[in-house]
């Protein structure tokens, strides 16, 4: 699905086909839940998140107007969400490290966890602007629009945030 099918299907819902907002959530539903999952590292806030941005999009889609693309919208608020989730609740990681030093477990799933731990240590906008970048695959213009930062101040952010990840992880690098 395009760009333009999206906003068809924007138009259509807002002149009252429901069917529409049903095909916006079956495109977007994973990336969205991987995006809050990343971000939280916990499947039922992660399905929490995600059910609480579908609502938003569907309650505030007739405000929508086209200027950015679809996607765009969606995931900036996912990125809100996300960002208020964390302040809100003051959430703290689960990392199951208990898990990660027995022998059982491989040297991979160790690295796993003392990842997610080195970025849960990251400022929220860091944090954000290193998922969207690494696990989402975005370039620093789409980060920029999703989080309604310039370009530039993208860029810098990723850039702290992999200065950062190097100083937490040096003893795995």
């Amino acid at each position: 699905m395009s760009d333009k099918e999206d906003a068809i299907l924007v138009r259509s819902f807002k002149e009252g086909d429901e069917s529409a907002f049903d095909r916006l959530f079956e495109k977007y539903r994973v990336p969205v839940y991987s995006i809050c999952y990343r971000y939280t590292r916990n499947e039922a806030d992660a399905r929490d998140l995600c059910q609480e941005v579908f609502i938003k999009v569907y309650h505030h889609l007739h405000k929508f107007h086209e200027r950015s693309k679809f996607f765009t919208w969606v995931y900036r608020i996912t990125v809100n969400a996300c960002i208020s989730f964390h302040r809100s609740r003051r959430v703290t990681f689960p990392l199951q490290e208990q898990h990660a030093t027995t022998y059982a477990v491989g040297k991979r799933v160790q690295m796993k966890v003392a990842i997610d731990k080195a970025l849960s240590r990251l400022p929220e906008r860091q944090r954000m602007t290193f998922i969207l970048r690494h696990y989402e695959g975005y370039t620093f213009g789409e980060i920029g629009e999703i989080m309604g930062i310039t370009t530039g101040a993208a860029k810098a952010n990723h850039y702290q945030a992999v200065r950062k990840l190097r100083l937490f992880l040096k003893d795995w690098l």
